[in-house]
């Protein structure tokens, strides 16, 4: 349901438009797949799209060219649109920015803002009109649908993160490589988060008084994921006289990217400031500017714990070694570990919590050519496009120091599946090589 507010109208401007609306034609039948809203229908709609007659070269050809989208008045607007999340539809207001030189058919930059407690996405837009009319960027700010009184660390938050992405992804023509996240203090902590769990839907972050948590008594630790963003440009804007353990805590995420030797993360600490930040710290035009995801990164790096958080780029995990992956580890607290200051027991617990996550390291050496270090796991798989791949040949696979060569199918059913759950028209899989 979309409502009309003071400067535009939502629901009738975003209603698909152009080239292919005759029903069963390919580009139909795929936005209908697409647009199921359920992942367990959504996942049927794909089989059933893989089984048309077309060729897996025309799929691909229609996938490139996917989405019909309406022209959008400039300026603010709102929606309430209802989205699938925790498996039931949750009402969601969304907030809105169009600029001015907005135009179908050129992908333009989403960036998505995160409010703070007890605020709503209204209020982030104001910040940021300048930066989208200067970038053409559309701006998202959801309200948060549920209690408001914080981060919860919960995968609802997450995935109503992700579906109101999802949902403008189709209401505008947004550049799948160009998709970046920023929020103040609870917005903040959405961006870590969100980021950290799901390394490739970012091209950069820029979270707000807000950062990653270590709270083992709550279950609560995602700077065990640090190295899944050590590729992601990040600037994170930080008030040194904030609360202690929120600045201590983005002081160790900072320091343990720097180990892992992260290519363009940087911490703005302001020493006169407590939850408070200067958003002209940072040239946000050249840092967002120049940041790009790489749709197929020669090395992707996959640190997990949760089953339902397994994938990045071009590599996902299958199956854990349950017996040693933890969520939530058993950690004694030695003398040792009581005789240290606040950042060497930080650190002990991050690097404790990091023994019972599961990681997997692949490294494309050139097409068909994989070499992958794998612990605490038992399976997972690559999905290849087209220029991975070597035609009339296997993929090798050198894992743990064993190499093997898998025999190459290429599929309109691993094409389907990803395309319907991912619609990214930049990077189209056409196989998948399952490591044991």
């Amino acid at each position: 349901m979309c409502q009309v507010t003071g400067i535009l109208v939502g629901c009738l401007l975003f209603a698909p438009q152009g080239r292919d609306v005759a029903p069963g034609g390919l580009a139909s039948t795929i936005r209908e797949a697409v647009d199921t809203v359920d992942p367990v229908a959504r996942r049927r709609a794909a089989d059933r799209l893989a089984a048309r007659p077309e060729s897996l070269a025309e799929m691909c050809t229609a996938m490139r060219k996917f989405g019909d989208f309406a022209a959008a008045v400039p300026g603010r607007s709102r929606e309430n649109v209802e989205l699938w999340v925790g498996g039931r539809v949750e009402a969601t207001e969304l907030h809105l920015y169009t600029p001015k030189n907005y135009r179908p058919g050129v992908p333009a930059p989403l960036l998505v803002l995160g409010h703070g407690t007890g605020g709503n996405g209204r209020q982030m837009l104001p910040m940021w009109i300048e930066f989208a009319e200067r970038t053409g960027t559309v701006l998202l700010a959801p309200s948060e649908a549920g209690a408001n009184g914080g981060w919860a660390f919960s995968e609802r938050e997450r995935e109503s993160a992700r579906s109101a992405i999802r949902h403008v992804r189709r209401r505008f023509d947004i550049d799948e490589n160009r998709i970046y996240c920023s929020g103040i203090s609870r917005g903040g902590h959405l961006a870590w988060d969100v980021a950290l769990r799901y390394p490739d839907l970012f091209a950069a972050i820029a979270p707000m008084i807000g950062g990653p948590r270590i709270k083992l008594v709550q279950g609560q630790n995602n700077t065990r994921y640090l190295e899944n963003v050590a590729q992601l440009p990040i600037r994170d804007l930080q008030g040194a006289k904030d609360d202690r353990y929120l600045v201590a805590n983005v002081r160790w995420a900072f320091t343990r990217l720097k180990e892992l030797k992260a290519a363009d993360a940087k911490l703005v600490e302001f020493p006169d400031l407590g939850h408070s930040f200067r958003l002209a710290a940072v040239d946000w035009v050249e840092f967002l500017g120049r940041s790009k995801r790489d749709p197929r990164p020669r090395r992707v790096v996959r640190m997990v714990a949760e089953p339902r958080e397994v994938r990045a780029f071009w590599v996902e995990v299958q199956a854990l070694d349950t017996a040693k992956v933890k969520v939530v580890p058993r950690l004694v607290a030695t003398r040792a570990f009581t005789a240290l200051d606040e950042l060497g027991q930080r650190a002990y617990v991050a690097r404790e919590v990091e023994r019972h996550t599961a990681r997997l390291e692949v490294v494309m050496s050139g097409p068909g050519d994989f070499t992958a270090k794998s612990r605490l796991l038992r399976s997972f798989r690559l999905l290849l496009d087209e220029r991975m791949l070597v035609a009339g040949k296997g993929v090798v696979v050198k894992h743990n120091g064993v190499r093997r060569v898998h025999p190459l199918e290429r599929s309109k059913r691993v094409l389907c599946r990803e395309f319907v759950e991912r619609f990214d028209r930049t990077f189209l899989p056409i196989a998948e090589v399952v490591v044991r």
